[in-house]
């Protein structure tokens, strides 16, 4: 029997009045105290464990049994948790009783075998591994029990506000967003440059107007999410966002509430604004609706006029070489031209009936079809050259002309003007909206406790922003949003977006397939469970990918496909190689203005491999600084230029030695943009180089391809080796595809060579003259080089200068009392000594001494970089001018001629 007990609950107080409870008794207590009510005869609550206990949205995983008070007009619960008899008491109305569809057999499977990998996470990761080990709780009306069941993706209500645009959009958007507020679950494909950010903005609009609704917006990094946050602060709507995540950013947040809440206090004051009805608001919308599919039509019109005008460009240059029959013989000149090439197809000997009562028929239903060609032999070559060069000129006409109609009525029925009204409206619109949601209300201050009131913050901050891993911390576990959006969804890896899923009623993911999937974790897949199920396989597919594999055909999704971002030759590359041709370009580029080059290194084997992994060519890094940068990239900002590879080797490198320019790794780069994009493969033709793991199939894979190219707004630079690939198939067509738009100035060749590349058995022609002396030299071949060099350059420019080699280090030392005791010790060993030492012939007097770095025995060593490293300080201890040449490197005469011109005038002073 339970002992009685009593306890006053103070931070529940309905109008005054106060709550006794006691567990046992038939009677009221007479605890000399007014305004009181006491509650008798608990009713014990049954669990098991499918279910559990949720206060106020959020799951008490500690909470393992209750007692339910009630009279006729108040019902109570007392809540037993923790393992100390802890208790705590909540009306019922904050109180409810949830089955768990974790233990459901399918979707326990799942999660089981989700821990088991969890369990490999690095630290990185740790919140992800610890939400996995502790438990995933399946609501069973959250987006997380639709997938694990795999159930039918049913139309449902949406919300009742007319759908808004306060950002602007385009026929793809406008059906993306509806297609988001239909489903629950569905998807939104978004190539580059298609508006993802947004859409999802003008899906946030059109949900949070209704003051019951709340959305979530997560990606696997911060990244993605603080960009939907900027783009809403600057459009005056950030208010309505919590940008949390891990602790540090929801500290960020819950620190910076006072300018936040000096906006709402302004908006509340704004006066009211007269809106048109939610159906005025449609009608305006269906009325723009074939305004929009004209403007798309012109876009496309657009699109395919700069492309026949290329392909002329490139038969005009054919024709150049011939001599063709004057066109003013054909009548051809009158015809459209679908009736042109109707004419050279069916011409065509190849495709025509040869003889019999065939032919006879074929003769008679051509001329009845295009009467007679007296002048013009359908089986000359040059006759139907010229045809095809009439049918370029015939078929741009056209298109100007269709282009001309097009733009007209745009214009003509005020277009721009119709779309930015409505624009506008929207944003009013959502506007007052917020001002009735924050009216009667003063804005508050919330500190670390936040989700104990939950309903008060989410009805003042209904946009919560976060990373997959962090939003059930971020608003507790159990709790449900109403909508969620995840990000970039093709990089979130199925471990992640469950956690994200558990946290909502419906889900929008928003992606694309032909880019990157999340980084290989190393996690081997044998050290985890067995997969219950392909679609739930964390080594193979992003939350994207397995959404798609999961329900197939019926999964709901749509395409954005009009284009805003890149130059039309740069994402047209991507549109013909990965998008079937399905996206409208709606940007332009100046004419003639040259959007993609391709930029190759001078002969020779430039990447060189780390033992412990990763990859570098400083070749490639060398034509970027001295020549793509200053050539290609000049009109642009710094800020605006981005420099991204396959490699996180190469890209630290390059942020090493290049400054003010951003670097990056493709995978690291997805989702951003930068003016100028140049990109540096690294491989080279080394057979070995482009075999194994991280080879050419790494370098070549297509979504990493459609990444690198996409990222770039008005220019792409890719440079790569002399021999650009040749057994690569993505990059290939790239280079092919980038020779075919500047025709002319298909490929920038690289002059920068260096001594070194005499090393390879293809070098630079540049470099036969220095090579017929190193081949008569002893030795190991890079000191030959070296030796070569120093013989050419040092009797005709530096007459008074000679040179030793293999110098003792302690040769060079006057003493050694400036030592320490492990560089007195490196100093006496004999193997210690400099390549090379240049010294005045006459006086003996030394000017620099010379190290040859080897990529293998030097930086690819870390003993031997210790040991250069101690060489380093003697001589810098002595006052040693010390010049290091790595093979890598280039321009090492140049160099030379540099260091010991400034290292003689210094001697002179």
């Amino acid at each position: 029997m339970v002992k009685d007990r009593t306890k006053d609950v103070e931070d529940i107080r309905p109008n005054g009045h106060r709550i006794r409870i006691t567990y046992t008794g038939s009677r009221p207590y007479d605890y000399g105290q007014q305004n009181v009510t006491v509650l008798t005869h608990p009713r014990p609550v049954a669990l098991d464990p499918q279910t559990r206990i949720m206060v106020r949205g959020q799951v008490w995983d500690t909470a393992h049994s209750a007692l339910e008070f009630s009279d006729s007009s108040q019902t109570w619960w007392h809540i037993f948790y923790g393992t100390a008899g802890a208790f705590a008491a909540y009306p019922s109305s904050e109180v409810e009783i949830v089955r768990d569809h974790a233990h459901d057999p399918g979707t326990a499977r799942v999660l089981s075998y989700w821990k088991s990998v969890a369990r490999h996470l690095g630290e990185p990761s740790a919140t992800l591994r610890e939400i996995h080990r502790d438990g995933m709780f399946v609501h069973p009306e959250s987006a997380l029990y639709r997938y694990l069941h795999a159930r039918p993706i049913e139309e449902v209500a949406g919300p009742d506000s007319p759908p808004l645009y306060p950002f602007r959009t385009n026929l793809s958007q406008r059906a993306a967003v509806a297609n988001a507020l239909r489903y629950p679950i569905s998807v939104i494909d978004g190539p580059p440059g298609t508006g993802k950010t947004q859409t999802i903005l003008n899906l946030i609009a059109t949900i949070v107007v209704d003051e019951s609704k709340t959305v979530a917006v997560v990606s696997s990094n911060n990244t993605a999410v603080d960009n939907v946050h900027t783009k809403l602060r600057d459009a005056g709507f950030g208010f309505i966002t919590a940008n949390l995540g891990r602790a540090a950013k929801r500290e960020e947040f819950l620190a910076g509430q006072a300018p936040r809440n000096q906006l709402i206090e302004g908006l509340r004051r704004r006066a009211p604004v007269a809106l048109p009805s939610a159906v005025a608001m449609v009608e305006r919308d269906r009325r723009l609706l074939g305004l929009r599919e004209t403007e798309r039509e012109l876009a496309q019109l657009r699109a395919e006029h700069s492309a026949y005008l290329l392909e002329q460009q490139h038969f005009d240059g054919y024709l150049a070489r011939h001599e063709l029959p004057d066109a003013d013989n054909l009548p051809v000149l009158r015809w459209r031209s679908d009736k042109i090439l109707s004419f050279i197809a069916d011409t065509d000997p190849d495709l025509a009936r040869t003889s019999g009562l065939g032919q006879v028929i074929d003769r008679i239903g051509k001329y009845f079809k295009y009467r007679s060609l007296r002048f013009a032999d359908d089986q000359d070559v040059d006759v139907v050259l010229r045809l095809h060069q009439l049918f370029y000129r015939t078929k741009l006409a056209e298109l100007e002309r269709r282009i001309d109609a097009a733009a007209k009525s745009l214009a003509g029925k005020h277009f721009e003007e119709l779309a930015e009204d409505q624009r506008k409206l929207s944003e009013e619109w959502l506007a007052e909206h917020l001002r009735l949601r924050y009216l009667d209300r003063s804005p508050r201050r919330y500190d670390k406790n936040y989700m104990r009131e939950w309903a008060e913050f989410s009805h003042d901050y209904p946009v919560v922003l976060s990373t997959c891993h962090s939003l059930q911390r971020s608003i507790g576990k159990g709790r449900l949003v109403d909508y969620l959006v995840i990000d970039e969804a093709s990089q979130v890896d199925l471990l992640a977006a469950a956690v994200a899923m558990s946290c909502c009623r419906n889900l929008i993911v928003v992606g694309d397939l032909r880019q990157l999937e999340p980084v290989e974790s190393g996690i081997p897949a044998q050290a985890c469970a067995p997969v219950p199920g392909s679609a739930y396989d964390y080594h193979r597919h992003s939350i994207l990918s397995s959404l798609t594999a999961l329900f197939g055909d019926g999964l709901p999704r749509v395409m954005l496909r009009e284009h805003y971002r890149c130059a039309p030759a740069i994402i047209g590359f991507c549109n013909q190689k990965f998008y079937d041709d399905d996206l409208i370009p709606f940007s332009a580029s100046p004419p003639g203005y040259q959007s993609m080059v391709v930029a190759r290194t001078s002969a020779g084997n430039h990447m060189r491999r780390f033992r412990g992994g990763g990859r570098i060519n400083q070749r490639e890094i060398d034509v970027i600084e001295r020549q793509v940068l200053p050539h290609y990239c000049a009109e642009f900002d710094a800020t605006e230029i981005g420099i991204t590879t396959p490699y996180r080797k190469q890209a630290d490198r390059v942020d090493a030695l290049i400054e003010s320019i951003e670097a990056d790794s493709v995978h690291s780069f997805q989702g951003r943009e930068k003016d100028a994009i140049v990109m540096t493969t690294v491989l080279d033709e080394k057979p070995s180089s482009q075999r194994g793991i991280g080879g050419l199939e790494f370098v070549d894979d297509p979504r990493l391809v459609n990444v690198a190219v996409s990222r770039a707004k008005k220019r792409f630079v890719l440079v790569t080796n002399n021999e650009m690939l040749p057994g690569s198939r993505n990059l290939r067509d790239l280079i092919g595809y980038i020779r075919y738009q500047n025709p002319g100035k298909e490929v920038f060749d690289s002059e920068i060579v260096s001594v070194f590349d005499l090393l390879y058995k293809q070098y630079s022609a540049q470099l036969d003259r220095l090579a017929s002396r190193v081949t008569r030299s002893p030795g190991h071949k890079s000191e030959r080089v070296m030796r070569a060099v120093l013989g050419e350059l040092l009797p005709t420019e530096f007459p008074g200068l000679t040179f030793a080699e293999q110098v003792p280090l302690k040769h060079l030392l006057p003493d050694t009392d400036r030592l320490s005791a492990d560089q007195l010790r490196f100093a006496r060993n004999r193997r210690s000594s400099v390549d090379f030492e240049i010294y005045n012939r006459v006086t003996k007097q030394r000017v620099c001494v010379i190290e040859v770095d080897g990529f293998e025995f030097h930086e690819n060593r870390p003993e031997q970089l210790a040991r250069d490293a101690l060489k380093d300080a003697i001589c810098a201890t002595y006052g040693i001018a010390l010049l290091r040449l790595p093979t890598t490197g280039s321009n090492e005469i140049e160099r030379l001629r540099i260091e010991l011109t400034t290292l003689l005038a210094n001697a002179t002073q």
